[in-house]
């Protein structure tokens, strides 16, 4: 059923407008964590390029060395998924939302500050499950496509599921759920985040040692891990002076700390994730302008109208040897 009226009582006069609940949104998007490619139709290749053992001997007639280019390349392929539902307006007849209604029973259609919620908080809801899918999305998900829970995330695959399936991403070695302290049978935030950097000095240290190193290298958290993290930065330090009363969520070493709504919990991601093309993780999309819903009637003959919105989207990160990952997550996660 596409329209559930629960309160159908109408004691007196009514506001015109309607409570929403809490919605997180493109979290992702909206902190600029990713890239953002749009305008893809099919498929959208990236091509890399680099270039190998470049030093040779000086000679006066220099020949070709060893050295070589390699060029190959990385796809983002946008899946399909949709927004679809059916409401008949005269299910409105019960409620308050009644005196709203067309005079005409012909005429009948959704009143327009009803409409504008209804747009609104379907728009909000399906963020929600495309913030969450960009990171803990899966194709291989059992679940029935479209029911709750992982039928909400099985129409790509996200960051996390692609990059536990990749031997060449570099992956803290024994982890362990992850709490403010390190003690038994957990692990300490702080340690995750220093393993995490120590990961990319000793495998990475050309990001590390970049002037801009600051601005583009992140740990990309959950928001339970984010009060793991304040909890350890208020009582866990062993020098005082973290002000409890500071707003938002403090660097580490300097790097910046970005929480997610769409992130796995007991996960960080320690990665270069900006919005621009040099970014190492790219959200690919049909058009930004798919986030603008349909809401028309169904047929001339109908009293029904239906919402419909339509989207593509997919994940991809350029080089899996920049991505440093924390997390108790399994391949076999992301099949159940």
């Amino acid at each position: 059923m596409s329209l559930i009226i629960l309160d159908q009582t109408y004691p007196g006069d009514f506001a015109s407008y309607f409570w929403l609940p809490a919605t997180f949104g493109m979290d992702t998007v909206q902190k600029k964590a990713v890239y953002v490619k749009d305008g893809i139709k099919k498929a959208h290749t990236i091509d890399r390029m680099d270039y190998s053992q470049p030093i040779q001997p000086r000679t006066a007639t220099p020949i070709s060395g060893p050295s070589s280019f390699t060029i190959d390349g990385r796809t983002l392929t946008p899946k399909d998924m949709m927004i679809y539902s059916e409401v008949n307006p005269r299910n409105f007849e019960t409620s308050f939302i009644a005196e709203d209604l067309s005079p005409t029973l012909l005429s009948r259609g959704i009143p327009a500050t009803v409409e504008t919620y209804m747009l609104q908080i379907a728009l909000d809801r399906a963020f929600e499950q495309q913030e969450t899918g960009i990171w803990q999305g899966s194709l291989s998900y059992t679940a029935i496509p479209g029911s709750a829970g992982n039928g909400q995330l099985c129409f790509f695959d996200g960051f996390l599921k692609k990059m536990v399936n990749d031997s060449a991403v570099l992956q803290v070695s024994s982890p362990l759920p992850l709490a403010a302290e390190t003690a038994s049978g957990v692990y300490g935030v702080a340690d995750a985040f220093d393993a995490l950097i120590s990961l990319a000095a000793t495998n990475k240290k050309a990001l590390l040692a970049r002037s801009k190193r600051y601005d583009r290298m992140k740990f990309f958290i959950s928001v339970a891990t984010e009060q793991l993290y304040q909890t350890w930065l208020t009582t866990g330090v062993t020098f005082k002076g973290q002000n409890t009363m500071d707003r938002g969520i403090k660097p580490y070493k300097g790097y910046t700390v970005e929480t997610l709504a769409g992130m796995a919990d007991n996960t960080i991601v320690f990665a270069e994730g900006i919005p621009d093309t040099s970014s190492n993780l790219y959200l690919g999309i049909n058009s930004t302008e798919d986030n603008a819903l349909q809401l028309q009637r169904l047929q001339n003959n109908s009293e029904l109208f239906f919402i419909k919105g339509l989207m593509k989207m997919d994940t991809q990160y350029g080089f899996s040897q920049e991505v440093f990952l924390f997390t108790t997550l399994t391949a076999a996660s992301f099949n159940v």
